[in-house]
């Protein structure tokens, strides 16, 4: 009889245990999603901001809105502080945009719009429509940079040194030059024949000192073409096509 009493009691206070666990768990729940929910106040662009704004020039350019912390990024800005006082917008600010420090940028490393990567240094090339992909590449875009030249003495992968010559009796080479750049800035045709040059597109990339004396060889000694990269795209560099090899001979 005792230990039939003692098994309801013990029955009875695992019954109580297991509620007031449940019972915890979900009031931990509901404080996490309470938690989550709190609302954080946030810089949120008024109107467009233009790339190159002083951050001391955004009191009439950005307010404050409540917004779920959740849904709020761990860099957002409350207030123009002192970590970005100092900085300007590293590109355009849309409007209605939420302000993270990402988007500011030290005044040295910006011009005319465009933000360099740190370490890098920004080189601009003239390119025609199909020497960009028929125009799809667009800053931001990460591209590759393929080399078309006349081969010295006809033979081997060494430039003439005097532009693409298409005599019938000189060979002609296309090799990978450089993957992987980006893209800082393409000022369209209509810009670029305000500033004299009618028919091209300037392509501004970013890259690092060695990078920049291939390309602005290759722009010398032959044409280039910047191929858009995708997600996915496979390229590596090779011995690239001649005349000779062009259909595998």
């Amino acid at each position: 009889m005792k230990n039939r009493a003692l098994i309801i009691i013990l029955a009875v206070l695992l019954a109580v245990c297991g509620s007031a666990g449940v019972f915890l768990y979900v009031r931990s729940a509901d404080s996490r999603a309470i938690a989550g929910q709190q609302a954080v106040t946030v810089l949120v662009a008024k109107d467009r901001i233009p790339a190159g704004t002083g951050a001391e020039s955004l009191k009439d350019l950005v307010e404050q809105q409540k917004m779920p912390q959740s849904s709020v990024p761990a860099n957002a800005l409350s207030e123009v502080d002192s970590s970005v006082a100092a900085l300007v917008t590293s590109s355009d600010i849309a409007e209605g945009q939420l302000l993270t420090k990402a988007l500011f940028t030290e005044q040295a490393s910006l011009a005319k719009g465009i933000s360099i990567p740190d370490g890098m240094i920004a080189v601009t090339v003239p390119t025609e429509a199909w020497q960009r992909a028929g125009g799809l590449v667009q800053k931001g875009s990460k591209v590759a940079v393929f080399d078309t030249f006349t081969v010295a003495d006809g033979q081997g992968n060494t430039p003439s040194g005097d532009g693409l010559s298409k005599q019938y009796e000189r060979n002609q080479s296309t090799r990978l030059l450089l993957t992987g750049l980006e893209v800082l800035s393409v000022v369209d045709e209509k810009k670029a024949a305000e500033d004299g040059d009618v028919g091209k597109a300037i392509v501004t990339v970013a890259v690092k000192q060695a990078d920049a004396e291939k390309l602005i060889h290759g722009q010398q000694t032959g044409t280039l073409y910047f191929a858009l990269l995708g997600g996915k795209s496979e390229i590596a560099p090779g011995p690239g096509v001649d005349n000779r090899t062009l259909f595998g001979n």
